[in-house]
């Protein structure tokens, strides 16, 4: 009798969906726990778990954007001294190396153009077998391998369609040494209203030459885009296996020679017409206590997938002999599975949970902790049938205040509180007041989109051209023709009008093509019932939104490799011939300048505390016309990830005050500092939101007086000063866009609004410059509601498409995007 899963542990870090996770062996002085798993969140945030400890360490270093994949290097998954280091893909579409014992970060690799989404390890042929080497996918339609101990791109494999999952191949016996093997999934394309092209492939690589061959390529056996690839090795003489999961909600088992289906995986099919979307598969290899063979292969003992909708499903293989599946409910998305030591597997939820799943029983919770699990998922269930809670109904406007609350198209939903429960209305344009349809009873995943309520709000994010990912949302109504809201979605985003199937099939997918009950209480006391799973997770399809918005990354003054040297120079001695710093003051500095021009080692050199300390010194020894190269390595120092780390939070703190005050009357400077300090305090702001935990908990927490102070130098006639404007701007507005759902940034997003009209007024800012403001505008106005509104109060429309009309076609393109965003 085949043992089921069971919950075998709990690990909660913060808010944050997690997304992905890896195993990295315990360390040396921690004899309570047999492994680490790191986690990697929705907000870019990493931490690690003890397992079986179940104790939390928080890492430092904080990603732009959310981590999409994570991966440990084959040494740091092995219990050896050698901790090895671990990599995360991110939607900033850069790869990052980490220290597996200090979580240091000791390399960036760049290369891809868009989100990386896949990634995993491979080895070349046996006379080469010690040398690992890293693969990676990622939305812009390529794999690319890398030496990361070299830190370089060894070679590209390109001609995918849109995002690229990967995996490495196990070498054969008689493989070259400088041959590697992958194998590799792809997203597909829209061809003739349908998403096609969905492709797996097998590659071999030369890691010596760069050459490249794709051997096989097996195209549309799944009904949908491929999501995962992973490899299931082959183990005790058995034909290698690579597997495959897909929207389609299967699992296809494959050939890793020719990536032939053999076999396919299905659950649920029988109970919907739409099964969940998969979003990842994993294998689960044999306890090594449990394997009495003396082959060096273990067996893979399980398969597990994870849906968007939080299924999890495991079915046992043996010998290539699939079990039926157990299925495992989770509260929403399950993003990842990764297979565990001892035979275990843990699930990356979106509620911010890491659940770690066994069959032995002496690693199994206690029946309490079963029943509460059990529970949170009956909770979840329920809340997704129900209607709106207590809290959600007391925010909704008063019934007897509508006649308040014009409309603005007829029949137009909205809901509205009466006698504290949440009521549906339609606004008659031609009698001017709203009409009660009936209680709402229904899906809780209801809610407002530019100030139109609908039934349904279904997530989705939108892959842009340049990198970036736009989270948009499609509001739906019951009873609603799916292709007229996939057509309203279409034209609100400027999506091309192929993606109309595909949009509709996603929205019918999601709620079902459901129409209203009525009833329950005569007349305009109607009931409106429908059932919905709560969305969470992306489509997957590969759709093309706005270009230019919104801000993909923070934008950064740094210094390049080329002129760092020069430019430091020209500090140094600027200083130096101040004469303000003694002997030891100049030997400090000396080792600053050193670090700061040697841009290569960025990642892995430090900041020490007295040089933090040396450039904080001169802003108070030097007279305030000669404070400017303090200020230079300030700007300089905060982008340096050492320098701007967790612990040094109050340091910058002190620092963005002290240049806040030099800004707040430079009426009295004259020669190089009337345009130096108010340039370069820009500049340090802007830094500031890059460099790293420390510094972006500095600078968000001064917001509005750093406002104040970039509102002061907009009409400024010196042309840098007018960029760096524009460049803080660009950076606050990728700050509001990743937290717009913080009531205070809505603050910021309006003053941002406010401040890039002023620049559109004055005429007199650069392309680049222009661009960026342009850009802000777009970002904060898709960000937030009440950004947008005070655009249109403003009537900034006006002046977009006219204020870019003599910067280029480029201008021109973004200003169109802005205009449409707001209009």
């Amino acid at each position: 009798m085949e043992i089921d899963w069971e919950l075998s542990g709990q690990f909660v870090s913060d808010s944050q969906g997690i997304r992905v996770a890896c195993v990295l062996p315990p360390l040396d002085d921690s004899a309570d726990d047999d492994y680490r798993i790191v986690a990697g969140n929705q907000g870019g945030g990493l931490c690690e778990f003890g397992v079986p400890s179940g104790s939390l360490k928080p890492i430092e270093y904080q990603h732009n954007h959310a981590i999409s994949a994570l991966l440990s290097s084959p040494s740091s998954s092995s219990s050896s001294s050698d901790a090895g280091c671990y990599v995360t893909g991110c939607k900033d579409n850069l790869v990052r190396v980490f220290d597996s014992t200090s979580h240091e970060l000791m390399a960036t690799l760049q290369g891809h153009e868009k989100p990386v989404t896949s990634m995993s390890f491979v080895r070349a042929g046996a006379a080469d077998s010690t040398n690992e080497y890293l693969v990676t996918g990622s939305w812009d339609g390529t794999a690319k391998i890398w030496d990361v101990h070299r830190q370089a791109m060894l070679a590209t494999l390109p001609g995918h369609e849109n995002s690229t999952c990967v995996t490495g191949l196990v070498p054969t016996k008689d493989q070259p040494a400088n041959i590697i093997k992958i194998a590799t999934g792809s997203a597909g394309i829209a061809q003739n209203n349908q998403i096609q092209g969905y492709t797996v492939r097998i590659w071999t690589v030369d890691i010596q030459t760069g050459q490249v061959q794709c051997q096989h390529t097996v195209a549309n056996d799944h009904e949908g885009p491929i999501r995962d690839i992973s490899t299931l090795g082959g183990g005790q003489g058995n034909t290698p296996i690579i597997a495959t999961c897909s929207n389609d909600g299967s699992v296809r088992l494959r050939s890793s020679y020719t990536g032939e289906s053999l076999s396919t995986l299905t659950f649920l099919q029988q109970q919907s017409s739409h099964p969940p979307m998969l979003l990842s598969v994993a294998p689960v290899l044999e306890d090594a206590a449990d394997n009495d063979s003396d082959d060096n292969n273990t067996a893979v003992t399980s398969i597990i997938s994870s849906a968007e909708d939080g299924h999890v499903v495991a079915w046992g293989y043996r010998d290539v002999c699939v079990t039926e599946p157990q299925i495992i409910l989770h509260p929403s998305c399950v993003w990842k599975v990764i297979g565990l030591p001892k035979g275990d597997f843990a699930t990356c939820c979106q509620d911010g949970t890491l659940r770690i799943f066994t069959k032995a029983s002496d690693r199994m919770v206690p029946q309490a902790e079963k029943e509460a699990f059990d529970h949170a998922v009956q909770e979840a269930t329920t809340k997704k049938q129900s209607g709106p809670s207590a809290e959600e109904v007391a925010k909704l406007p008063l019934w007897e205040n509508n006649l308040q609350k014009r409309g603005t198209s007829e029949g137009q939903v909205q809901l509205f509180n009466k006698n504290n429960n949440a009521i549906a209305a339609q606004w008659s344009a031609s009698s001017q007041t709203w009409i009660e349809v009936g209680q709402v009873m229904g899906s809780a995943d209801g809610g407002t989109i530019d100030g139109a309520q609908y039934d349904h709000v279904l997530p989705i994010e939108v892959d842009q051209a340049d990198g970036g990912v736009a989270k948009l949302q499609i509001g739906y109504n019951n009873g609603e023709n799916q292709f007229v809201a996939a057509q309203r979605f279409i034209d609100a985003h400027m999506l091309p009008q192929n993606h109309l199937n595909d949009i509709a099939n996603y929205i019918e997918q999601r709620v079902g093509n459901q129409t209203p009950t009525l009833g329950m209480g005569g007349a305009g006391g109607a009931t409106a019932a429908s059932a919905s799973p709560t969305p969470v997770a992306t489509t997957g399809m590969p759709m093309i939104g706005y270009k230019h918005i919104p801000v993909p990354a923070y934008k950064c003054f740094e210094l390049s490799g080329k002129v760092a040297a020069t430019t430091l120079e020209k500090m140094k001695k600027k200083i130096e011939e101040y004469g303000h710093l003694s002997d030891s003051q100049l030997a400090t500095l000396l080792n600053l300048v050193n670090t700061l021009g040697a841009t290569n080692r960025y990642h892995s050199s430090k900041i020490e505390q007295d040089e933090l300390k040396m450039i904080s010194d001169m802003l108070e020894i030097f007279p305030r016309n000669e404070g400017f190269p303090a200020l230079d390595l300030a700007r300089l120092t905060v982008a340096h990830p050492d320098g701007a780390r967790s612990s040094n939070v109050a340091y910058w703190n002190t620092m963005i005050c002290k240049a806040l005050s030099m800004c707040a009357d430079t009426t009295d400077l004259d020669g190089p500092a009337a345009v130096a300090i108010p340039m370069l305090s820009l500049r340090l702001f802007t830094n500031a939101f890059r460099g790293g935990p420390g510094s972006l908990q500095a600078i968000t927490s001064q917001l509005e007086p750093i406002l104040r102070c970039n509102e002061k130098f907009i009409t400024s006639k010196n042309k840098n000063i007018r960029l760096s404007v524009a460049t803080l701007l660009y950076n606050l507005s990728f700050y509001v866009h990743s937290k717009k759902d913080d009531a205070s940034a809505a603050i910021i997003a309006s003053q941002v609004v406010l401040q890039v009209d002023k620049i559109l007024k004055s005429k007199i800012y650069e392309t680049e410059a222009l661009i960026r403001s342009m850009i802000a505008l777009g970002t904060v106005v898709i960000a937030s509601p009440e950004a947008k509104e005070t655009a249109k109060s403003a009537y900034i429309v006006s002046r977009v498409e006219m204020s870019a009309s003599s910067h280029g076609d480029i201008a021109k393109s973004i200003a169109k995007e802005v205009y449409n965003a707001i209009a």
